[in-house]
């Protein structure tokens, strides 16, 4: 479950979307989450040095200890 203060990556929007596989070239912050009853939840990411943007929960992918290269 992705929350504040997360590191992401953006998920690619090709393809179905349980094969969607993150972006490792850039990661991100989350820095605002809204979550709404019977609503996608959303979170404002930056990524990089760029302004940050709103994303729906299906176009991030958290990032945890454990993944490896």
């Amino acid at each position: 479950m992705i929350k504040v203060g997360n590191i992401v990556y953006k998920r690619r929007k090709a393809g179905t979307l349980m094969s969607a596989r993150p972006v490792t070239n850039s990661v991100g912050l989350v820095i605002k989450e809204v979550r709404e009853k019977f609503a996608i939840p959303q979170f404002f990411v930056q990524f990089d040095n760029e302004t940050p943007k709103w994303y729906y929960q299906h176009d991030l992918h958290q990032i945890s200890g454990q993944e490896r290269k």
